[in-house]
């Protein structure tokens, strides 16, 4: 499986596992300057997330194994619009610099 079909799988299992509004890529990958060392970094955006750090096992484990190491970042909406223009916070770099790989319609 090429890293591509590694992400667009990962993707795919989050989407069916916790229907987000939004999912993106970011980090090296999203940069084009992922090494055989880098992770997959995902900002996942839910309409309303209760407890974040369970809602992120619970995504890496639908996720499973795709080949190389993920790394998931669960944000509600209402995050987003109150911390997601402020730099120095991953979901600033995310939104920046990042790649939208799904979004709700």
């Amino acid at each position: 499986m090429t890293a591509q079909e590694a992400i667009d799988t990962a993707v795919r299992r989050v989407v069916i596992a916790a229907n987000p509004k939004k999912v993106i890529l970011f980090g090296s990958f999203a940069k084009g300057t992922a090494t055989s060392e880098s992770d997959v970094d995902l900002l996942v955006i839910e309409q309303e997330v209760g407890s974040k750090r369970a809602e992120m096992v619970r995504l890496r484990k639908a996720i499973g194994s795709i080949g190389m190491p993920v790394d998931v970042l669960v944000v509600s909406e209402g995050e987003i619009a109150d911390w997601g223009h402020l730099p120095g916070t991953a979901m600033y770099w995310a939104l920046k610099e990042g790649k939208v790989l799904y979004e709700a319609a």
